[in-house]
């Protein structure tokens, strides 16, 4: 037996276990090789042994040692690391000590990150007779330092565990194993509000397709301010898993998406192959490189704003798929453009809006961009290309109405566009980030309406970027379904969690 753990650990706060995929109260959650059991979050009664069929299992009692009882949980903690194939977490600024003949991890919680912090940890683990030390790092560590963290933790000769534990990031878990670390943890549902960014057991298996702790060949990330709820990776380590393609894709949320970049190509665990990008980086994505022509679209360097970034060699390339995805959505609904004698109007002039206007306007649509009244500069020369109204009575004379302001009535108290004053025949809402939106939904009622959702607007855009990616054609109705299958495991899988 190996005298460290090894494998996903799923954290457990009860004897309850949740997992919808598999029944009976010990069922391992594949691909977990253990259990955490967190006696400090426990709900009920603590459980008197643990079972002998449960195989690798770790206790941690986080902050007992600063109890009122801590001299009765202390023992009763003890007691339960004394069954095989145990170990016990202590961080012995709130922890009681590991006492003699149990194996333990010495952990350490970090408030302010320190530049030699693993290496004073692995040297008081050693001298204090742990087996491993485990680092969990500040929420805000930036990604230069989870990065070289990283890398100190693959290069020590003692076994290491590092981390942070941030709720909007969590792919370094991901990097970690990938890298060899010994053990990562897992949620079960209802633990993500004590343990911020851990993932789900349901979610590494569904999300990341993951069967093997080997690297991938290649590697992707959606970037963006706040992405943990992006499908991006659900979808293209789907389409990784089916074509056996040796990648995968991660979320990744950034204030600082230059000095990102930077560190992952010195620092990171392999190059970066592509980049979607989102809210509110389109506009940066734009100076990172020269543009790509494909066949479906004219020019990126006409566009705005670009969602995509390829890596060609030393440099990137990159356009935007925000209105070619929008077109080949709609295109069927309009294609017999001569019965439409109203215009197509984008609510919304930000970069994307701006790339769908385009997208249209190549195709021989009018097209208006509509802001809000009193917020149209006439002389912004930004918009010389443009139909631009900040008139909110213009949804009255469009045949087609997009959304492009990543809101609605119910979550924007100056919303002005009266939807029940449109009368045409196709609507699209290009934001998924809150689910179904009242735009949506509000149109998706109107007989005579075809609604289209921002989980549809996905859909159009994932299938483009494969394509970019990765030279992979999938159509647009095998994207539609792969997405309605991908929001129902979310569901029933009860992730992500922000």
């Amino acid at each position: 037996m190996s005298n460290i753990p090894n494998g996903w650990f799923t954290v457990l706060n009860s004897l309850e276990l949740s997992d919808p995929e598999h029944s009976g109260s010990h069922a391992l959650i594949t691909p977990a090789a253990g259990w955490e059991l967190r006696l400090d979050l426990w709900q009920g009664d603590w459980p008197r042994e643990v079972p002998e069929d449960w195989g690798q299992v770790l206790i941690t009692d986080r902050g007992g040692a600063l109890k009122p009882d801590s001299a009765a949980r202390t023992q009763h903690r003890n007691q339960l690391c004394l069954r095989k194939k145990t170990w016990l977490d202590v961080d012995l600024s709130s922890d009681a000590p590991a006492p003699e003949g149990i194996p333990w991890i010495l952990s350490r919680h970090l408030e302010q990150d320190q530049p030699d912090a693993l290496h004073k940890l692995t040297s008081e683990a050693q001298d204090l007779g742990a087996v491993a030390v485990k680092l969990v790092l500040p929420s805000e560590t930036p990604l230069s330092r989870r990065l070289e963290l990283l890398q100190q933790a693959k290069n020590s000769d003692f076994p290491c565990v590092t981390f942070s534990m941030a709720s909007q990031n969590h792919a370094d878990r991901l990097w970690a194993m990938e890298s060899g670390q010994p053990w990562a943890y897992l949620g079960q549902s209802g633990l993500q509000q004590e343990l911020p960014g851990m993932l789900l057991a349901t979610e590494l298996r569904q999300r990341y397709q993951w069967s093997t702790t080997e690297p991938p060949q290649d590697r992707f990330l959606i970037l963006g301010d706040a992405v943990r709820h992006s499908l991006s990776p659900d979808w293209h380590n789907r389409i990784f898993a089916k074509h056996g393609i040796s990648a995968r894709f991660y979320p990744w949320s950034t204030q600082q998406p230059d000095l990102d970049l930077a560190a992952w190509k010195t620092q990171g665990p392999g190059d970066l192959k592509g980049l979607a990008i989102t809210t509110p980086y389109k506009s940066w994505a734009k100076s990172q490189g020269s543009e790509v022509t494909w066949a479906s679209d004219s020019t990126a360097e006409t566009q705005p704003s670009w969602n995509t970034l390829m890596q060609q060699g030393d440099r990137w390339t990159g356009t935007s798929t925000d209105g070619v995805g929008a077109w080949n959505l709609i295109a069927e609904v309009i294609k017999d453009s001569r019965s439409f004698h109203r215009p197509l109007v984008i609510l919304g002039r930000g970069g994307a809006a701006q790339s769908v206007a385009k997208a249209f306007m190549s195709h021989g649509w009018e097209t208006w961009l509509a802001c809000r009244p009193g917020t149209l500069n006439r002389s912004d020369t930004d918009f010389k290309d443009f139909h631009i109204t900040d008139d909110p009575e213009c949804v009255q004379s469009a045949d087609v109405l997009i959304n492009a302001t990543g809101t609605d009535d119910q979550r924007s108290a100056d919303w002005p566009w009266n939807l029940e004053d449109f009368n045409g025949t196709v609507a699209l809402e290009m934001d998924y980030s809150s689910g179904h939106t009242s735009f949506e939904k509000a149109l998706t009622s109107r007989e005579g309406i075809t609604t289209f959702s921002g989980f549809d607007f996905f859909a159009s855009q994932a299938r483009l970027q494969a394509q970019l990616f990765y030279g992979l054609d999938i159509s647009l109705k095998e994207s539609l379904e792969l997405v309605q299958q991908i929001c129902q495991e979310r569901n029933s899988g009860q992730y992500p969690t922000s």
